[in-house]
């Protein structure tokens, strides 16, 4: 019997690293979405085997995308109890290497795994404003639980440990997300409809994003004096009519133009054909978008706040401003018009951020994982 569990052991010692990966969506069309999914191709390059329970996705949204063959995703359509009643036997039968925990308001199913007579290593990804604030009670007891907190920037960090001091620095890594490989089957094209000079933005434009900064860019444009300048903002949500009666009152309507969702094809175009890529947000975990914006050579200004400034560097990669600062937005704005080199530059020492081996990679994101689950590449995905 002795030599039957040692033989055992030895053949999971020998197969590849099984992880439970519990979220709360991976299919829709989101920051984190994407980052879950990113995160799973990753593992499959490390040659791991993914069993992933995403509470919100439903079945109709798993044809978005096509999960490697080491992964296999269950959907559960927000159904709260079987979500968390599947969760824990899966937990409780100790199949598993490592628990990955996708977001904090998922993180009470580590109970479980304090109950394993092989504890699993537990890893939560902290990736921005859900646990800037409210770590206390039973989060913060259930963050004690926690082995690794990947933290998609140093801002994210620092607020956890600000609000849980008791966890030691050696449980954190800054973990960054990187530019999905997806957009590198993308080509950019010219679009004669555009309008020859034009900045961007692309983000959600729900109420409760206005802290994006959309009001403050068209006060900037407000304030240009080159009024043949227009302004495209790519995205949707319930506060569109809001933001549109701010172009009205400021008497730029006429030079903004709403174009709502738009393919990922179309969006290559606006980054790559428009002046500067804008978007001077206060809450950004890690702004994704401003790496998808460098991929196709957009100059990108962006606010110096949270977790922008670990991937946007001012006069290097981009232009930082002070959150809400419409003076310093529209000097950033008319620097960069009247200026081609230094748009150049910028957009230039951006995009080496994002191709070959730049700290923003899918290359350099799978080395970082492979660091911290102490793992290497697996040779047979190249």
């Amino acid at each position: 019997m002795r030599d039957q569990v040692e033989t055992a052991e030895t053949s999971r010692a020998h197969s590849p690293p099984r992880a439970l990966v519990v979220v709360s969506a991976t299919y829709a069309d989101g920051g984190i979405q994407r980052f879950n999914r990113t995160f799973l191709t990753a593992c499959d390059q490390l040659g791991m085997t993914s069993e992933v329970l995403s509470l919100g996705d439903s079945f109709e949204a798993s044809s978005s995308w096509s999960e490697p063959s080491s992964t296999s995703v269950r959907v559960f359509n927000h159904n709260k109890p079987r979500f968390a009643l599947e969760a824990f036997a899966k937990i409780l039968s100790g199949g598993h290497d490592v628990i990955v925990v996708g977001h904090i308001n998922l993180l009470w199913l580590v109970a479980a795994a304090t109950q394993v007579k092989r504890k699993p290593r537990v890893i939560l990804i902290a990736h921005g404003i859900e646990v800037w604030t409210g770590l206390t009670g039973l989060r913060a007891r259930a963050l004690r639980a926690v082995d690794t907190i990947l933290c998609v920037s140093r801002y994210t960090r620092q607020a956890i440990q600000s609000q849980v001091p008791q966890l030691a620095d050696e449980r954190f890594t800054i973990f960054p997300n990187a530019l999905s490989e997806s957009w590198r089957s993308i080509t950019a094209r010219s679009s004669p409809d555009l309008p020859p000079r034009f900045i961007l933005s692309v983000t959600r434009m729900d109420r409760g994003d206005r802290y994006k900064g959309i009001p403050t860019v068209l006060e900037a444009l407000a304030m240009v004096e080159d009024d043949s300048l227009q302004y495209i903002i790519a995205g949707r949500g319930n506060d569109v009519d809001f933001i549109k009666g701010v172009a009205e009152r400021l008497g730029v309507a006429h030079r903004v133009h709403f174009v709502g969702s738009v393919p990922d094809s179309e969006l290559a175009t606006l980054y790559s054909q428009c002046l500067a890529f804008v978007l001077p947000s206060a809450k950004e975990g890690f702004g994704i978008v401003f790496l998808e914006a460098m991929f196709f050579g957009a100059c990108v200004i962006a606010a110096s706040e949270k977790g922008a400034v670990d991937v946007v560097q001012h006069e290097s990669t981009g232009l930082l401003v002070p959150y809400g600062d419409t003076a310093a937005l529209k000097t950033c704005i008319d620097r960069v018009g009247a200026n081609p080199i230094l748009r150049r530059k910028l957009a230039e020492a951006g995009r080496a951020t994002v191709i070959d081996d730049g700290a923003f990679t899918f290359r350099s994101y799978v080395g970082r994982l492979g660091r911290t689950l102490n793992l290497a590449e697996d040779a047979s995905h190249g």
